[in-house]
Formats: structure tokens, sequence, C-alpha cells
């Protein structure tokens, strides 16, 4: 696709040209008709300078516009998931430009692309293949808390900036998750741009109208989009239609996260990666400020939350399509994997500004990404041929066009199109990286819990548990992920084992 627009981009240098030079002979027979023949001497001079000239552009322009020419000897790349990732071309233009990318590359450089339906165990079979020594695909699907820190110090992903063939700052690359794979000074993961983007505030356009509450976008524009406004218009919201004592409409809903939202829509970024790991910084006053805001709202307001031990995960996403919630805290693929079934309308903002944030927040706990497996043959290669597949647009502009058609697809509205876009284009959306550090984050999740149900203050919490984040962060030093593998090999085994149980119980029978 790419030589494509190149090609389309010269014919129109071509054509440009042609009329150049063809304005020219107009200007020299004007100029014959008229008897100044000094006058059509000068100008066929500058037509022969203007043709050169031209000429020498376009071999340039083409130059330019050509790729380096590739023959990979019918290298096969095998990319892997829990499902088979073939780019569908009807589903949305990236998926449409990444399927004749593809076909392209095949083609002209002697490659093929072959993606592999791993089913639920893809991890299991990333980790046991790598260290049978025969890895089972090339590049694989998961998730950036899978691949760090286990995956990279237990030795399954490979490094891909040791390669030097991807470019990590290209436009093409998603920010956040190309900074969730960094660690101890390496890239080992990456994701080609798509407005997929993590936390953010849902909201029921059609409920807040019959309710007089305030439009959303307005409070978001004037700049009035605050903890303090979000605390009102969630109480505000709940309502009780038939008066009988119980709320029937919730004002708000937060499945999971709503204290790191908190912390991170003030600037509370407090994971820092370091050479032996990670670092946890609890002591800015932003910290404390947060989850103060936080325990005011969690303690204040009468909020659906999920009760893990009889809902189903996907409960409050249901509850917020069907109307019985007039916000919902979540991710924003709900907004093409529920919503599109919702019969009211809806909007979407980030999560209320902070009282000492600068800028609007997109907190995320994971991302998926792509990431190469350690032990593949000759991964300079396959590192090159998946930088050529994902080459689907050559400007900025043209990737923007991209991600714009793909979001308006999701989107009901053109405000949530604008939001959204504001959040990626401006690098917002973060990756908290503690998630992969099951131990941290364990304490750390207790600590808001705690804080969340107002049984303790925030710097009591903070106080009360430094003692426990310290020591999960000094046991990181010595933590065996070897160990950690080796747990894969041997569920793998009992696997087989049950499977060989079962078979012989099927033929006893």
């Amino acid at each position: 696709m790419k030589k494509k627009i190149a090609g389309l981009r010269v014919m129109s240098v071509i054509t440009s040209a042609v009329m150049v030079i063809g304005a020219a002979g107009c200007g020299s027979s004007t100029a014959e008709s008229t008897g100044n023949t000094q006058t059509a001497t000068n100008e066929a001079s500058v037509q022969t300078e203007d043709t050169a000239a031209v000429e020498a552009t376009e071999a340039s322009t083409v130059e330019e516009a050509q790729e380096p020419e590739y023959d990979f000897g019918g290298r096969v790349v095998k990319i892997g998931s829990y499902y088979d990732m073939t780019p569908d071309p009807e589903k949305n233009a990236i998926e449409a430009a990444l399927s004749e990318r593809i076909a392209y590359v095949e083609e002209n450089y002697n490659c093929k692309i072959e993606f592999v339906d791993l089913g639920g165990d893809y991890v299991n079979s990333y980790v046991t293949s790598v260290l049978a020594g025969d890895p089972v695909v090339d590049i694989g699907y998961a998730v950036t808390t899978t691949v760090l820190p286990s995956l990279i110090e237990g030795g399954i992903a490979y490094p891909i900036s040791d390669l030097g063939v991807i470019d990590f700052e290209d436009y093409k690359w998603r920010s956040d998750v190309v900074d969730a794979g960094f660690y101890k000074g390496k890239n080992y993961t990456m994701l080609i741009k798509d407005p997929e983007i993590r936390y953010g505030i849902f909201w029921n356009k059609t409920l807040f109208e019959q309710n007089g509450l305030p439009d959303l976008y307005e409070l978001a524009d004037s700049d009035e989009w605050t903890w303090s406004k979000f605390k009102e218009i969630a109480l505000q919201g709940n309502i009780d239609s038939d008066n009988d004592g119980t709320i029937d409409i919730y004002g708000f809903n937060a499945r999971e996260n709503l204290g790191w939202c908190y912390l991170y829509s003030n600037g509370a970024q407090v994971a820092e990666k370091t050479d032996s790991g990670i670092n946890i910084d609890l002591s800015d006053s932003s910290v404390v400020e947060a989850l103060t805001a936080m325990q005011d709202f969690t303690t204040t307001v009468d909020y659906r939350q999920i009760d893990w031990s009889v809902d189903s995960w996907d409960s409050l996403i249901g509850d917020f399509r069907d109307g019985k919630s007039m916000m919902c805290l979540e991710e924003f693929w709900i907004s093409y994997a529920y919503l599109n079934e919702m019969e009211d309308d809806w909007g979407w903002v980030p999560f209320p500004k902070g009282d000492s944030a600068q800028d609007w927040s997109c907190y995320g706990k994971e991302n998926g990404c792509r990431f190469m497996l350690n032990g593949i043959e000759d991964p300079e290669t396959v590192a090159l041929i998946y930088d050529l597949i994902t080459d689907i647009a050559d400007t900025n502009e043209e990737w923007d066009d991209l991600m714009e058609d793909q979001l308006e697809s999701w989107a009901d509205d053109s405000e949530t199109v604008e939001n959204v876009s504001y959040i990626y284009n401006n690098n917002i959306a973060k990756i908290n990286s503690i998630n992969g550090f099951s131990d941290l984050n364990g304490v750390i999740n207790t600590m808001i819990d705690e804080i969340t149900s107002g049984t303790s203050s925030p710097q009591t919490a903070l106080d009360t548990y430094q003692s426990q984040i310290d020591a999960a962060i000094a046991d990181l030093e010595t933590h065996d992920y070897d160990a950690d593998m080796q747990e894969y090999l041997i569920t793998e085994e009992e696997s087989s084992e049950e499977a060989s149980e079962e078979a012989s119980e099927e033929a006893s029978e």
C-alpha cells in the first residue's frame, strides 16, 4: 500500500510537469506569432532547462518514494495469539490498510505472514516452546503486565531494541505500549496506533438531560470538570424512581481502579521503573491529596460497586448500557463491545481533573501488545518484516485519518472523537507498570481498599503500609523468575497427564 500511495504521488508530479511543459510551449508559440524571435529563442532555452529540471525532480521523487528491495527467501513469520488475528478488511480502515500492506510485502519481498490461533493457553505455549528451544511463533500477543516483568526476566521475551531495526519513536507506534515494555534500558513491546485508550468516564446523555444534570462536555471545555463537580453530579444522579428507599438509577458505577484513576488524575504516577525493577514513591503531596479526595467520594457517595462474589465481571458495564447508571468508569473498548447495543445516547470525557493536575489523564492498568519470542531464527529479519507490514501510512496525517475512521465507528458523537483524539495525540494515556509485579501491586491495592472503605485516613494508611511496600520492592531483586517459568512446564505436564487419563477412561467405557 505504501508503494501504491507513493506511485500516485509520482504520477501527480509527472502530470504537473506535463502541464508546465505545455504552458511553456504555448508561450513560445505566442512569441513567434508576434515576430519576437529573440523572446522565442529565450523561452525555448528556458523550456529546455525546465524540462531537465522536471526530469531530475521526477527521478529524485521516484527514488525517494521507493522502498529498498528485499528478498527474504520465503521466510514465514508466525504471529500468535489466543485467536486468529488475521486482519479483516471489512472491519475498519486500519485493518483494511494492514491487510493490503501484508499482501504487498508478501508478494514483493518473498515472505509469508501466518497468524496462529494458540487458544486460551497461549502464554503457556510461548513459555514451554521457548524453554524447549523451539518457539511456537516468532511474534506473540500478550498483555503488557504479562510481559513485564515475568516474560522478560524469565527469558521468554526478546529485547527488540537490541536489533536496531525498529524505530520506537516512529509515529505509528503507541507510545504508552512502548513505554510499558521499556525495562532496564531495553524495549520489549510494540503496538501500532489505535484509538482504544484506557479509563475514562462514559455518561448517559439521555438520562442527564431528563434529570436536569449539567452537560459534561461543557464542563470539560470550561475546565470545570473537577473532582468536586464529579462528586456533586454522582450524588445528584442517584434516582429513587418509586420512592421506596432503594436507588433505581445510580449516579456512578466503577468496576475497578477508581483509586488509581484519582492518583493519575492528579499527576501522581507513583510507579517508576529502575535497573533493579520498579520503585514506588508515595511521598509527594499530590498522592495524599488524590487519596483524600477519593476517600471523600467513596465514603459520602452511594455509588454502584461490583461484588465479585456474586456479580459477573461485566455486570456494571451492562448496567450502564441498560440505563441503570448515569456514569461509568471504564476502558474505552466497551464502546464497540457493549455500547453499540445501547438505546440511550452516550458520551465520553476523561476522568475529572485533579486539583494539582495540569492536564487530563487516562489511566491504564494494562494493554495488549506484541513481543518477539527469544530463540527464534534470524530475529533481525523478523523485526524488519514486521516493521514493513505495519507501514500502512506514509505521513502522520494519513495515520490520523485511519485512527479517526476507526474511532468514528466506535463513538456515539463527535465530542467523543475529539476527546479521545486529544488523549492519544498528546500521549496522555499511561500504563501503570506496577500491575506486573503481583506482590507489590497486591500490597498497594490492599492499602487503597482500606482508604476507600474509610478504615484508615490516607496518611495513616501510607505510613502503615510503607514497610510492606519497601519489603515487596526489595524482594524483586532476588525473585526467582526462572522458577516461575518452570511452573508453566509443570502445568503443561499436568495437562498432558490429565488428557491421557481422560482418554484412557473413555477407552475403557
